[in-house]
């Protein structure tokens, strides 16, 4: 009986806990709910697109639980970046392949795309779901799911990363669901 408790309080103390709490980003114009105090970055993406090179600065909100990451990146799209369905597919491919890469994965299984409340009189250009199985910078077995919205000119990527069974589904579910579009 005590070795049964002793080894559900060591289960319990290894299991990530998620305090989800809501954050706004007024000038991404989003709300989303992350389980823990998350950090802001801002970096410079650059790549090649058919239409010509991108530059621009995306803001990630982040923050890790445990083996757990849960990110939204917001980031202004050129106009050629999102003006025609070959220019969307290039830029989704772009943010797609190199999430992949960061877990060492080759094929995605693709989700429910859907489309984020709050959408009002915005134009949803483009929706992709998808996950994929990869490994850790540790070499861990991971999983990945993402969702990315192109909403006008621009493109929100929200990222949960764990290492395998860390995130459960309904802490995915309350991630994804939780964000929405504000004016």
């Amino acid at each position: 009986m005590v070795a049964a408790a002793a080894v559900l309080a060591l289960a319990a103390a290894c299991s990530p806990r998620f305090d989800w709490r809501e954050h706004r980003q007024p000038e991404a114009g989003y709300v989303v709910a992350l389980p823990d105090r998350p950090q802001t970055t801002v970096r410079e993406i650059a790549f090649a697109h058919p239409g010509g090179p991108v530059r621009a600065e995306m803001t990630m909100l982040s923050t890790g639980v445990g083996a757990s990451l849960f990110a939204v990146g917001s980031v202004r799209l050129p106009p050629f970046a999102v003006d025609s369905p070959a220019a969307l597919d290039a830029t989704l491919a772009w943010f797609r392949d190199g999430l992949l890469r960061n877990v060492q994965a080759n094929e995605a299984a693709p989700g429910d795309d859907g489309k984020p409340a709050g959408l009002g009189a915005r134009t949803l250009r483009a929706a992709q779901s998808f996950s994929a199985a990869g490994t850790t910078g540790s070499g861990r077995p991971a999983r990945l799911a993402v969702r990315l919205y192109v909403v006008d000119d621009r493109l929100f990527q929200l990222v949960a990363l764990g290492a395998e069974g860390e995130i459960p589904p309904q802490a995915l579910e309350t991630f994804f669901d939780s964000f929405r579009l504000t004016p």
